[in-house]
């Protein structure tokens, strides 16, 4: 539990508040390669890498029209259990949202899920849980939308130079 526990998910969580949240997820086990998450699937469970490496996978979008993009036209991520992340929250707010990435396994990896069904339980039955968590992930989605927004101004940068040349 102890490494679960430095989760970012659980940042301010006391022991029996964590453990509350563990007992409502699903542990799931998968081998190297194996596919945990499908680029623009949909879904309704979050997952925290519990054991393992995983690779985080993104469709590059190209910007010329008859352009077939080919398996090495995406962004790749790869991140370990030691960076204490979790992954796929935004299905738990909105099912019908498409996942952004397609995550795999790239060692054999242990997961932890929460489904939204117990997401919701625990906002509804354990306000003082519910509320750190909220504020754990919006924490999370604040960094990754200021992380996508310089990324941008740097691709908009250097479409504009290319035009320029």
């Amino acid at each position: 539990m102890s490494a679960v526990s430095q989760n970012s998910l659980f940042f301010s969580l006391n022991n029996e508040q964590t453990e509350y949240v563990i007992s409502l997820m699903d542990e799931k086990f998968f081998k190297s390669g194996e596919i945990i998450i499908r680029e623009n699937s949909t879904g309704n469970t979050m997952y925290l890498l519990k054991k393992g490496e995983i690779s985080i996978e993104k469709e590059l979008i190209p910007l010329i029209e008859e352009y077939k993009p080919g398996p090495d036209d995406k962004k790749i991520i790869r991140l370990n259990d030691s960076q204490n992340i979790f992954f796929g929250e935004m299905s738990l707010f909105d099912h019908s949202l498409k996942r952004t990435a397609t995550v795999k396994a790239f060692t054999d990896t242990e997961v932890l899920i929460l489904k939204a069904d117990d997401f919701e339980r625990i906002i509804s039955d354990r306000k003082d849980i519910g509320v750190i968590i909220l504020k754990n992930i919006a924490l999370k989605l604040s960094r990754t939308l200021e992380t996508s927004n310089i990324e941008l101004s740097k691709m908009i940068t250097a479409f504009t130079l290319s035009l320029k040349l």
